[in-house]
C-alpha cells in the first residue's frame, strides 16, 4: 500500500513565502515525506510555478489516474504549517481520518468549518477509493475543500482532535508547544522563531541550557534561508574540534580551551537546524559519536601534554578516570534506550535534576575553564576525572532504580522476585 501525498497553493500568500529557511510548500512535502509518502502531488498548480524537487504537478482531473484504489491518501491544507506529530497522528490512524479542532480557541486555525462545534484542522487520510469518487464528480468544485467535505460527512471517519494530542516531544525530551500556523508575508519572521524555539531539546546539562540557546538561535535564523545543510555544520564542528585537540596536545591550552567552548553551541545548531528545515539525513545520527571521539581526543590530548611537561604517568590515569566512566555511562544509556524505548536522563525528575550538573563534555569544559582562570590547569584535570566517576556512580544508581521499577511494571514474574526478596530493613523510597 503506497502513501501518496496532496498539496495545494495557498492564492492568498505566494508560492515563494520562506519560513523557517524554506517555502511553506517544501515544508509540506519534506514532512510528508518524513512521514512516509512516496509520491506527491501538486494540484492545479499554475504553469511556471517553482515546486520542491520531487512534487509533480497535476490537474485535479488527472489525478484518479494516477492514484490506485488501496492506496492511502495525505492531505495538508494550502499555506498550512502543522506539526509533524500532529501529521503523524493522523497517519497513524485508519482512513478516513481528519484532524480537527474546536473553532471557537482562540489558537484555532479555522481552514474550514464542518459544523458549529468542529473545523478542519487542515490534515486528512483518506483511501483511494474515496479519492477517486470524489475526482470523479468533481465537477467545478475546489478538490481540497469537496475532500474535508467528503471526509467529513463519512461516517466512518476518525477524527483527531488537535489539541487532545499529547506536547511531550520524545525527540526533544520535552513538552513542546503544538505548531499549527498559516502565516502570511508579514508573518514569516514571527513564525520562524516558532520554529527555532520548538526546536530546542530540553534535558540538557547547564551549559547547553542557559548559555548555548542565543547563539545557537542566532545561527539557526542565520544559516536556514542559506544552502548550508545540518551535515555541513558538524563537518565544520568537527574541524574545531580537532584543531582543539592539536592546540591541547602542544600545550595551547587556552586556545584549545576556547575552540572546544565554541563547539558547544555549535554541536546544537546542526540539530537544531535539521529540525527547523525538516532535513534529516542518515549520516545525522553519526554526529553524536564524532562528538564523543572528538571528546576523548581532548582529554588524550591534554594527557599528552601534562606527560611531556610532567614526566610521569599520572596523566594517563586522569584521562582514563574520564574517558572510561563516561564510556560506561553512554552504554548503559544505550542499554536502557534500546530495552524501555525512552532516554535514562529523561526518566524522571530525578534524572532530569541530575543530567543538568551531571558530568558531560560542556559541564567538564566549563569547570576545568573556570580553575584555569587561576592557573590551576592540572589540577582541574584532575578535578575532572573526580567529577566524572561520582556523575556516574550517580548514574548507575538511576540506572538501576529505572531498570528495575521497568522490570517490575513489565513483567509478573519480575515484580513477584521483587516483593519477595526486599530488604524490610531499607527504608521505603520513591526517588
Amino acid at each position: 500500500m503506497r502513501t501518496i501525498g496532496l498539496l495545494f497553493l495557498a492564492t492568498e500568500t505566494p508560492t515563494s513565502l520562506v519560513v523557517g529557511g524554506i517555502t511553506v510548500l517544501e515544508r509540506q512535502a519534506r514532512q510528508l515525506r518524513r512521514a512516509g509518502a512516496t509520491l506527491l502531488f501538486a494540484i492545479d498548480v499554475e504553469p511556471l510555478t517553482n515546486l520542491p524537487v520531487g512534487v509533480e504537478a497535476i490537474g485535479a482531473a488527472a489525478l484518479a489516474d494516477r492514484i490506485s484504489p488501496g492506496d492511502r491518501v495525505a492531505v495538508i491544507a494550502a499555506g498550512l504549517i502543522v506539526d509533524q506529530r500532529a501529521l503523524d497522528a493522523i497517519l497513524a490512524a485508519p482512513a478516513p481520518a481528519m484532524l480537527v479542532s474546536d473553532p471557537g480557541r482562540a489558537d484555532a486555525v479555522a481552514i474550514e468549518r464542518i459544523d458549529s462545534a468542529t473545523c478542519a484542522a487542515g490534515v486528512l487520510v483518506l483511501p483511494g477509493t474515496l479519492v477517486i469518487a470524489q475526482v470523479l464528480s468533481l465537477g467545478e468544485w475546489n478538490l481540497a475543500s469537496t475532500l474535508i467535505r467528503a471526509v467529513a460527512a463519512n461516517p466512518a471517519t476518525r477524527r483527531v482532535d488537535f489539541h487532545a494530542l499529547p506536547l511531550y516531544a520524545p525527540a526533544q525530551r520535552r513538552v513542546v508547544p503544538m505548531l499549527w500556523l498559516r502565516p502570511d508575508e508579514t508573518g514569516a519572521a514571527a513564525a520562524t522563531g516558532q520554529l527555532i524555539a520548538a526546536a530546542q531539546k530540553g534535558c540538557l546539562d547547564w551549559p547547553a541550557r542557559f548559555l548555548h540557546p542565543l547563539p545557537e538561535n542566532l545561527l539557526v535564523r542565520l544559516l536556514a534561508p542559506t544552502a548550508i545543510t545540518p551535515n555541513q555544520v558538524t563537518a565544520v564542528t568537527a574541524v574545531i574540534g580537532i584543531a582543539a585537540a592539536i592546540a591541547f596536545a602542544t600545550g595551547w591550552l587556552w586556545t584549545g580551551l576556547i575552540l572546544a567552548l565554541v563547539t558547544g553551541p555549535l554541536d546544537g545548531v546542526d540539530g537544531k537546524l535539521a529540525r527547523t528545515r525538516v532535513e534529516f539525513s542518515k549520516w545525522g545520527d553519526l554526529e553524536h559519536l564524532i562528538d564523543k571521539i572528538l571528546e576523548y581526543t581532548w582529554y588524550l590530548c591534554i594527557a599528552w601534554f601534562f606527560f611531556t611537561v610532567r614526566g610521569t604517568g599520572l596523566p594517563w590515569a586522569v584521562a582514563a578516570l574520564i574517558i572510561l566512566p563516561a564510556i560506561a555511562e553512554s552504554v548503559q544509556g544505550e542499554f536502557f534506550r534500546r530495552l524501555t524505548g525512552a532516554q535514562l536522563d529523561d526518566a524522571g525528575d530525578a534524572e532530569r535534576r541530575i543530567r543538568l550538573f551531571a558530568g558531560r563534555r560542556n559541564t567538564f569544559l566549563w569547570t576545568w575553564a573556570c580553575l584555569a582562570l587561576f592557573g590551576l590547569w592540572f589540577e582541574g584535570f584532575v578535578l575532572l576525572a573526580v567529577y566524572s566517576v561520582a556523575t556516574t556512580g550517580l548514574a548507575q544508581w538511576r540506572f538501576y532504580k529505572r531498570l528495575s521499577a521497568y522490570a517490575r511494571a513489565h513483567g509478573d514474574r519480575v515484580a513477584a522476585n521483587y516483593v519477595a526478596t526486599a530488604y524490610t530493613f531499607l527504608p521505603r523510597t520513591n526517588l
